[in-house]
């Protein structure tokens, strides 16, 4: 990325910023309780796949170690706010949610509601109210995820991404 000062602002050429390859892959991380891996593992064994399908979640890897567990999510289609909102508010996604909240921290809990980003103008607070039943509302920026930058394997070229990460019409 190319940045340069113009009239005492910084500038940068966002060409090639926030470029994501496609599918899209989500790190969610959290940190585990020290002896919780056994029942983490049992409880990740009871994944919803069938909620991840249906909300357009085409695969699902879970991590742990160190102390972490990250769970990457891999997303295909264009509107990546509307897919996470749809998982992540399904009940069968919320039942595991709470499943995991007593082994894992940071991850969002069972009673967060989400809902796409574009929902919120750009000066209101992070923590967006519904308007209808005071429920906080959340979006994928409000949460501790990272996104695929680069990704190489052998036998092929880098991929860095072709559109803009959150954008469809670049």
């Amino acid at each position: 990325m190319h940045e340069q000062t113009v009239g005492g602002e910084l500038q940068r050429d966002s060409q090639t910023a926030a470029l994501t390859p496609r599918p899209v892959r989500l790190l969610l991380i959290g940190r585990f309780k020290p002896g919780s891996e056994a029942a983490l593992r049992e409880a990740q064994a009871h994944f919803p796949c069938d909620a991840a399908i249906e909300a357009g979640i085409e695969a699902v890897e879970a991590f742990i170690g160190s102390g972490h567990y990250a769970v990457e999510l891999e997303i295909g289609a264009d509107d990546i706010q509307h897919v996470l909102a749809t998982f992540f508010n399904d009940s069968r996604v919320r039942e595991f949610r709470a499943a995991l909240e007593p082994m894992v921290e940071g991850l969002p809990g069972a009673d967060y509601q989400f809902g796409p980003a574009d929902r919120f103008h750009a000066d209101a607070p992070a923590e967006a109210n519904d308007g209808q039943t005071g429920q906080t509302i959340y979006n994928t920026g409000d949460l501790p995820f990272a996104a695929s930058m680069y990704r190489w394997r052998v036998g092929e070229p880098p991929q860095t991404g072709k559109t803009p990460h959150g954008r469809t019409d670049a």
